[in-house]
């Protein structure tokens, strides 16, 4: 009986200790293309996709969960959630997370047509009440075209993206600024009459971040040699691709610096 005992006993402590014994938590804001809801269809994106391959390379449960931005970032800092995605990096993110770059991007300008055909330069902002999520990465890129441009036009704080581009639609804001992969997705499912503004606007990288409170360095370097593979065999291009994504140029592998 005792030997029983003793083997259950090891055999719980087994369990315990494996991979799938702790479920990892996986947080996005909605961010479509990049992590959404998908209706009845579930989580989708190109986001949740790559996740999902990770996960099933660590032989891991994973749960995943929606936050608003600066809940999710919360969330990583305490350890209430071991990985975040999309994530545009910054000193204090970098500091507080291990990142991996994944994407390209770009922040651009959208308004109706009324207004964009007027916008060839900054300087034709002047007076013009501009949208923007914030706080937010989104709004630091804006503030510092705000400063550029002598602060001629007005800064309008948005809880979403979508809340943005919703005003500008209806004419509260000449226009929005934000992520243009997020925003041409949503007008494109809307139907919105909303245009970008060619060439102003600023570029960005989005990564996946990993809490330092679950992830050591060892586990870490371990993750990316597995991001790296799955950029080789040419998964990471097939995901964006059908998310209509470009990928990072430097894909760097471990203990590479990254952008």
């Amino acid at each position: 009986m005792r030997r029983w005992t003793a083997a259950l006993t090891a055999l719980c402590l087994i369990v315990l200790n494996s991979p799938k014994a702790h479920a990892l938590v996986v947080v996005g804001q909605e961010y479509e293309p990049y992590y959404f809801n998908d209706g009845s269809a579930g989580i989708g994106g190109a986001c949740y996709e790559i996740v999902q391959k990770l996960c099933s390379l660590e032989k891991s449960h994973c749960k995943f969960k929606f936050a608003p931005l600066r809940n999710f970032l919360s969330m990583l800092k305490e350890g209430q959630a071991d990985i975040g995605c999309p994530l545009s990096r910054s000193g204090p993110r970098e500091t507080a997370f291990y990142m991996h770059t994944l994407f390209r991007g770009r922040y651009s300008f959208f308004g109706l047509s009324e207004a964009t055909q007027k916008v060839k330069s900054y300087a034709d902002l002047k007076d013009m009440r501009v949208g923007v999520l914030a706080p937010s990465m989104t709004e630091i890129s804006l503030n510092r075209i705000h400063e550029f441009a002598d602060k001629n036009f007005k800064i309008e704080p948005e809880k979403t993206i979508f809340n943005s581009l919703l005003k500008a639609e209806k004419k509260n804001y000449a226009l929005a600024y934000g992520n243009r992969d997020v925003a041409l997705r949503w007008i494109e499912k809307t139907r919105s009459p909303l245009r970008e503004v060619p060439e102003l606007g600023e570029p960005v990288a989005y990564s996946i971040a990993f809490s330092k409170k679950s992830f050591n360095p060892q586990r870490f370097e371990k993750i990316q040699r597995y991001l790296v593979e799955l950029h080789k065999d040419g998964t990471l291009e097939q995901i964006a691709r059908k998310y209509r994504l470009t990928l990072a140029q430097d894909f760097s592998a471990p203990g590479r610096s990254e952008p």
